[in-house]
Order: structure tokens, then sequence, then C-alpha cells
């Protein structure tokens, strides 16, 4: 216990330091930090890489991949110290100066339907932000956090969530409760971007759908969700644009698919909302959480994060894959 409250304590420390910086010393000190992070740690390189070469292929010179796998360190270590920065100075007041907000309109006229609304986000731009919607006159949030090892880190965080109108969600019974939210008509968050569990064919928590070309295990949360409640999935992204600086980007509604074969309607609406991905990280690759293995085990790209030649084994697999 007094090693948590140690840890607790110099949590805080570094909070009250990071509070003190200037947005613009933030994107200095967090692109020193991801390029070093870069540097040392070779097996999560191995995996940036990788996932590199399987969106951009030769699109990218081999200096142009490198480059922007220590950006996207660089911003996600930004994106970190400005949260930090953020939640010492934001409120209702003064939001506006550090965040837009563009096609709010659309998670409105969700919202006035009373069937509940599943926003579907993903581990692109500074995702947390989007707590600071509590400003809005909107309904509560629920999102699926699990709860932290550490008692008074889990206090501290579980005290802005809920300062910011989040309803916490533990992963245990998850689907059930936020299925009883929805109708309740309030926002489901779920982050969508990131391999489902399950097995390679599928899983409860995921169906395999096209990503990027390539048959992915993917999350249907909030299909499933849709279908079941009768709520709208509405898109929505966090995106920087400078120091202390981000737009909260909100989508139109996906136009779902619904027929009588609810296994192959999840498949298109999963696979639409991968297409939307595509869009975004394409767009803003900088900003996209590189560091996740997205395409493990799939069959025939099983040495992808082991390999030191990734794309030759990506280029093999599309060729297998164009023949089938």
């Amino acid at each position: 216990m007094q090693s948590n409250y140690l840890v607790y304590i110099l949590f805080r420390f570094f909070l009250l330091v990071i509070s003190l910086l200037p947005f613009r010393l933030n994107t200095i000190l967090g692109k020193l930090m991801g390029t070093l992070y870069y540097r040392i740690d070779r097996s999560r390189r191995r995996v940036i890489r990788a996932n590199i070469s399987v969106v951009f292929g030769r699109e990218l010179d081999h200096w142009q991949r490198e480059t922007l796998g220590k950006e996207s360190c660089g911003c996600l270590a930004t994106n970190f110290l400005d949260v930090l920065r953020l939640d010492r100075i934001v409120n209702p007041e003064n939001y506006h100066r550090f965040i837009e907000i563009k096609g709010f309109s659309n998670l409105m006229k969700s919202v006035e339907r009373g069937k509940g609304t599943v926003v579907v986000t993903g581990h692109l731009g500074n995702m947390v932000l989007l707590r600071y919607a509590c400003y809005l006159n909107i309904p509560p949030r629920s999102v699926i956090i699990r709860k932290l090892d550490d008692p008074y880190l889990e206090h501290y965080v579980s005290s802005i969530l809920k300062a910011h109108d989040v309803i916490m969600v533990r992963p245990d019974g998850a689907l059930k409760r936020m299925y009883q939210l929805l109708l309740q008509n309030t926002i489901a968050v779920t982050l969508a971007d990131q391999k489902a569990g399950g097995s390679r064919t599928g899983g409860r928590d995921g169906i395999v759908v096209d990503f990027f070309g390539i048959p992915s295990q993917t999350h249907i949360t909030g299909p499933f969700l849709a279908r079941r409640t009768g709520a709208r999935i509405v898109p929505v992204f966090v995106i920087r644009k400078g120091p202390g600086k981000y737009t909260i980007e909100v989508n139109e509604p996906l136009k779902l698919v619904h027929t009588d074969d609810e296994p192959g309607d999840l498949k298109q609406n999963t696979r639409k909302l991968n297409q939307i991905f595509e869009h975004y990280i394409r767009k803003y690759p900088e900003q996209w959480f590189w560091l996740h293995r997205r395409w493990k085990d799939i069959p025939g790209l099983e040495g992808l994060y082991e390999t030191s030649d990734p794309l030759t084994l990506i280029e093999k697999f599309r060729r297998k894959l164009g023949k089938g």
C-alpha cells in the first residue's frame, strides 16, 4: 500500500510540474520523448514499422516510414502531456479556447431521437479529451474502463471522470450495462480500431472483416448495440491541430444496413466503420496509435511483428490473398 501511495504522490508531483509548462514546450518535450522511446524500445519499433508497412506499403520509402514512426511516438507523448495540463486549466467558460467542435449537430440529431447514441472512436488523436463534451448540453456518456491496480490513482481518475459526467462501465458485464444505458438515451462511447479478442475466424468480441485490405479481427460492439437498441452510430475523433489546440470532429451517423440477416449486417456495418478509420489514419497518420499489434494471429502473417523485413512479408501475403 505504501508503494502505491508513493506512485500516486510522484504522479501528482509530475502533474504539478507539467501544469506549469507552456503548450509549446510540451510539444518540444513530447517530440524528444517520442524520438527517444522509438530509438530505445526495439520490440515496439518493430511493431510500428510492421503496421506502417501494412497501411502504406511502398507509398513511403524507408526514411519516410522511420520519420512517421518517430512522429507518432512524439505525438502520443505530447497528447499525454497536454491532457495533464488541460485538466488543470480547462473549465466550462474557456474550453472553446482549446477545443473546437465540428459537426455537433450530427450528435444532437441522434440524441433528439431518444433512442441512444453509440459514439465510436479510436486510438487516434487525443481521444480522452472527448470527456470535455460534458460542457455541452448532452446526456451522460458511458465508457468501458478497467479498474486501476493502484487505489489512489483509481480514486483520482474516477473523480475526474465523474466530474465530467462520465459513467464508468467495468469490462465484466459491460455489454449488458451499455445496452441498458442506451435504452435510457445515454451516449455509449466505444473504441473500435484495435484487434478484438476471439479466434482467427471470429469470437464473442468481434468478427473478421477487411482492414486496409487484410481480413482482421474487429470489434462489433457499436454495430451490435445499435442493432439491438435502435441507437445510431456516430463516429467521433479528437484531432490535434497545434500546441494545446484540438478539434473534435463529429461525423454524420453511420448509414446502417438492416435486414433479416443479422450476422451479414454486422459484418457490413463493421466494415463501414473500418473504412472510416482507414480514411482518418491515412489523413492523420502521425496521430494513430501504431504500437498495437493490430494484425496479430492472421494466418500467413504470423511473423509480422518479429521479422526485420515486414514489407516483403506483407507483399507476399497480399499476392496470395489476391490469387485466393
